[in-house]
């Protein structure tokens, strides 16, 4: 059984985000989203391809302002970036500063700190992705997967309550996406981190979530909440071939391709924990 939440920590009522293009010219991005994290808890939200799923984490980061609706942060609204969130994005190759050491990249976010606390946090950030030993490198100088890991302890480095990730891991081969899963899965549970992860994949999703939110296409709204209950920790091989797996793949499936039938989705998303 998966641990309970102890607490709401986010919340996002009715948040939807229109732009307004050239000529006056309005595209409704998101419709109207209400959804709850709670403390410590990984959920997951996917949906198909343009659904809005960036456009939702980045004004839940407080990078975005929404059209309409409020999102709170352990019961403050959120008007800019809050104190407390760490965010990974998925294009590592433009949130790194290539003229940076790695160990300057992780402590970059750190200011108002001592040189000795940056240190130590960098350190320590470091060595939970096991990256201590190219901690003089540059970005350039490291593969993909690694310089995904330098966003991730940059992230970590802040001792944020929230970690807010944007596809992390879709610009990186399978087997280094795997590990990266691994090691994120194993770094939030450990440190006891509330994870909001945006993916298009649906497996990655039902492998790294407690809840899986599932949207519908543009102007989006949530379709379906899925919870997933397998044991932790997880392993790849095992999890997959647990029949639930396969349940959760088809249901969360089916709500992408079918949201007209979503009451039916939920009803069998219920029966599945059972």
């Amino acid at each position: 059984m998966n641990h309970p939440t102890t607490s709401e920590l986010l919340r996002a009522d009715g948040i939807g985000k229109t732009y307004t293009g050239e000529k006056g010219t309005r595209t409704e991005a998101i419709g109207s989203v209400s959804f709850t994290v709670g403390d410590g808890e990984f959920v997951a939200i996917v949906g198909p391809s343009g659904c809005g799923k960036t456009t939702l984490l980045r004004t839940i980061a407080g990078l975005l302002k929404p059209s309409r609706g409020e999102l709170t942060f352990d019961g403050q609204p959120i008007r800019k970036v809050p104190d407390g969130f760490g965010i990974v994005f998925q294009e590592y190759n433009r949130s790194l500063f290539p003229w940076l050491s790695v160990r300057k990249n992780v402590e970059f976010g750190l200011h108002g700190l001592s040189r000795q606390e940056r240190h130590e946090r960098a350190t320590e950030s470091l060595e939970q992705v096991q990256l201590s030993d190219v901690e003089g490198h540059y970005p350039w100088q490291l593969s993909g997967g690694m310089q995904q890991r330098v966003a991730i302890a940059r992230a970590l480095a802040t001792h944020p309550r929230v970690l807010l990730m944007d596809e992390p891991f879709a610009s990186v081969d399978a087997q280094t996406r795997i590990k990266l899963e691994l090691m994120t899965a194993k770094i939030s549970s450990k440190l006891g981190l509330t994870t909001l992860l945006i993916t298009h994949d649906i497996d990655e999703a039902i492998f790294l979530a407690d809840r899986v939110i599932v949207l519908s296409a543009r102007p989006s709204h949530v379709v379906t909440e899925v919870a997933i209950d397998l044991p932790r920790p997880r392993d790849e091989l095992g999890a997959k071939a647990d029949p639930r797996f396969l349940e959760y793949r088809r249901i969360i499936y089916d709500a992408i391709v079918h949201p007209d039938e979503s009451g039916a989705v939920v009803e069998h998303a219920s029966a599945v924990g059972t």
